[in-house]
């Protein structure tokens, strides 16, 4: 007699699979040349979170770490001779973005009558940033009723965001005529200094997952030190910013005596694709869960709010790095998503400039970003 069933271990694969598989087809979907791409992963597991679906956490996170150290390890190269170009412009539009944001959120609990935790809430599910929630969470864990509205703020935002942000990577380039080969070449540096020479270092394994891995290994211990801030906040770059940095050194060191520290970069993409599959089924599927008994609770302008926390500071970021920084455009959009610390962004956007260079204004960017949200979420809390 034949029988059918699953175990649990296989059922968590057919469900991550799944809305992978709904992701893309999603994903396929243009409109006068706009589309999600991978990005779409993330609204179908926002609908299989909605009907109650699990993933497991561990996979989620293994997908960012997985993402995020490639972009790090491809960006190593050319990170400082990036840094000392453009490193000031990238430190002044991030804090205008970030403090636009700010603003937008300090005038909604001044003028709707919102508690200050939910629009903190919400801010942070705007700028999509981990760290900034976690640290909000922190800030007003003297009420379970606040921490709450946190969290609320965060899961009803988070996908406003998510989707804004994609969408307005790929319509800049669009509506300001982009012409992208030549905005690829002014964004590209010469090759890396040992190239030229001709150097042949060793290989510690045929692809370069040993360096991969000690990556991450280092980039997870990193990220698990905490500094203490005034208030009784604590700053860490978590596991995805810790490997972001050491990505960043190995790839910027290259070597160790005769050994070669870096990956084959023919790994990286197929490495950034698989954890980006990774990491939006399970975001998609926590941001799913009760989103709409929030939404319920709280009403519709919660998005409303969200919208407006996401997109003044874009259109900011835009005209600052443009009009008075004078960024080249990818440059400017590299370092508008690290502002707005927005991993699917960054995803985007190498995929509509057709370049892992961009990956550079965002690694200088990105831990900026995050320094100036975790200490900007301890100020509004007083609120």
């Amino acid at each position: 007699m034949m029988s059918f069933a699953l175990k649990s271990t296989a059922v968590d694969l057919f469900v991550v699979f799944s809305i992978i598989v709904v992701g893309y087809f999603i994903g396929r979907i243009r409109i006068k040349g706009i589309g999600l791409g991978t990005a779409a992963i993330f609204l179908s597991g926002l609908l299989f979170g909605h009907f109650g679906a699990h993933t497991p956490a561990v996979l989620q996170m293994a997908g960012l770490t997985l993402f995020i150290t490639s972009i790090g390890l491809s960006a190593g190269p050319t990170f400082v001779q990036r840094l000392k170009m453009n490193g000031k412009a990238y430190v002044v539009l991030c804090l205008t973005i970030v403090l636009t944001g700010a603003a937008v959120c300090a005038l909604v609990i001044k003028g709707s009558g919102l508690s200050a935790s939910l629009a903190i809430g919400i801010m942070t599910g705007a700028f999509t940033t981990s760290p900034g929630f976690a640290a909000a969470k922190e800030a007003v864990s003297a009420s379970a009723e606040a921490i709450q509205n946190v969290a609320a703020g965060y899961g009803v935002t988070y996908p406003v965001g998510v989707v804004c942000k994609v969408l307005f990577i790929q319509l800049v380039p669009k509506l300001v005529h982009a012409d992208m080969e030549k905005e690829r070449s002014l964004i590209a540096l010469p090759e890396n200094p040992d190239a030229k020479k001709g150097k042949v270092y060793e290989k510690l394994d045929t692809w370069g997952f040993l360096s991969f891995s000690i990556a991450v290994v280092l980039g997870i211990l990193l990220g698990a030190f905490s500094i203490s801030l005034p208030g009784g906040g604590k700053f860490a770059l978590g596991a995805t910013g810790g490997s972001l940095i050491v990505g960043l050194l190995i790839g910027h060191i290259g070597h160790i005596g005769k050994f070669d520290l870096r990956p084959d970069p023919r790994i990286y993409g197929p490495a950034k694709e698989i954890g980006l599959m990774f990491f939006f089924s399970g975001a998609g599927v926590e941001g799913g869960k009760g989103l709409m008994k929030i939404l319920v609770a709280h009403g519709f302008m919660l998005w409303v709010y969200g919208f407006a926390m996401v997109a003044l500071p874009l259109l900011v970021g835009f005209l600052v790095f443009r009009k008075i920084l004078k960024l080249p455009l990818l440059n400017g959009l590299g370092s508008i998503a690290a502002s707005m610390t927005c991993t699917p962004s960054l995803a985007v956007l190498i995929q509509t400039a057709g370049t892992d260079d961009v990956a550079s204004a965002y690694a200088t960017t990105y831990p900026i970003a995050l320094t100036t949200l975790v200490f900007i979420v301890q100020f509004l809390a007083a609120l």
